[in-house]
């Protein structure tokens, strides 16, 4: 129905004045389903009018703001260009809706993006977690779910979802935490269970998370490590770039707000890097290898 009803207005913008039996033609409705979007259109403050008799028919008021020339070829591209590319880089309906507006543009595009994101785990249930998750931000419902914390255990939070985040190749929740009490940030990949409550919230006004540069709290650790040339070419997709030297190995510093996170990426390193700075690090990326070591030898 929103598709038709869109798609009313744009004929008769484009004309100045269309009968009730041509636009049915037109959305292959009928004429009372017309009548019916007509009253809608009026009481969502579109000024429509319609004339009766001979030369009669449905128009919009002259001083409509969306007269013709609001969109031009250009503008029409640039709309159609920014969709193809958010249809490509997450979840949902929004290529359908990109195929609409192209179709009721009548504009044909290039195909000039395509991107896939790899993902380890259960990428089928990540989609799912994020389709609910998406429509209970849209409808402002409470929502529980069962977090895998950087502490090795299972939390189960109530939290007020609202907004999906896309940063550093992953998806994250954004919402208000009932057991902590404040904003926090949750990632899709460690939800193990998700159910959406039928208990409501009033949302808040829209605002900006992510941003950049990340903002220095008491928590933010500087971070100084040397990356040899075998780790060099992911440091490089990861981190800051550093100082280069001759033997192909790099020094970069970064910061962070995350020690177990830390920890592990330089794990995950291997002997491709060691740590510089600070000296707790140092201790404890030797002390878990220590651990692993220690696994190991019980085998």
């Amino acid at each position: 129905m929103v598709e038709r009803l869109f798609r009313i207005v744009y004929v008769l913008m484009n004309q100045e004045t269309v009968t009730c039996a041509k636009l049915a033609e037109q959305m292959e409705c009928s004429t009372r389903t017309i009548m019916r979007d007509i009253d809608k259109l009026s009481m969502a403050g579109i000024p429509i009018f319609t004339n009766k008799g001979k030369g009669g028919g449905i128009s919009l008021l002259p001083d409509f703001v969306l007269d013709k020339a609001v969109l031009d070829d250009t503008e029409r591209s640039q709309i159609l260009s920014s969709l193809q590319a958010i249809s490509e880089t997450g979840y949902g309906e929004e290529q359908m809706i990109f195929d609409k507006l192209r179709s009721l543009f009548g504009t044909e595009m290039s195909d000039w993006i395509e991107i896939e994101f790899s993902r380890w785990g259960e990428p089928e249930k990540e989609e799912f977690f994020f389709k609910q998750l998406k429509s209970a931000i849209l409808k402002h419902q409470i929502i529980e779910l069962t977090y895998a914390t950087s502490q090795g255990t299972c939390s189960v939070r109530k939290v007020k979802p609202r907004k999906l985040c896309y940063r550093g190749h992953a998806w994250y929740l954004y919402g208000f935490c009932l057991v902590r009490n404040e904003n926090r940030f949750f990632k899709l990949k460690r939800m193990v269970e998700l159910l959406v409550t039928e208990e409501n919230f009033v949302p808040l006004p829209p605002e900006k998370v992510l941003k950049e540069p990340m903002e220095q709290t008491e928590n933010t650790m500087l971070v100084k490590i040397k990356v040899f040339k075998e780790q060099l070419y992911r440091v490089l997709e990861e981190l800051p770039h550093g100082i280069l030297s001759d033997d192909g190995s790099m020094i970069t510093e970064f910061s962070t707000n995350d020690k177990t996170a830390i920890v592990n990426y330089i794990l995950s390193l291997g002997d491709g890097a060691f740590v510089l700075e600070p000296k707790w690090l140092q201790e404890a990326v030797k002390d878990q290898i220590d651990k692993m070591k220690k696994r190991y030898e019980e085998i």
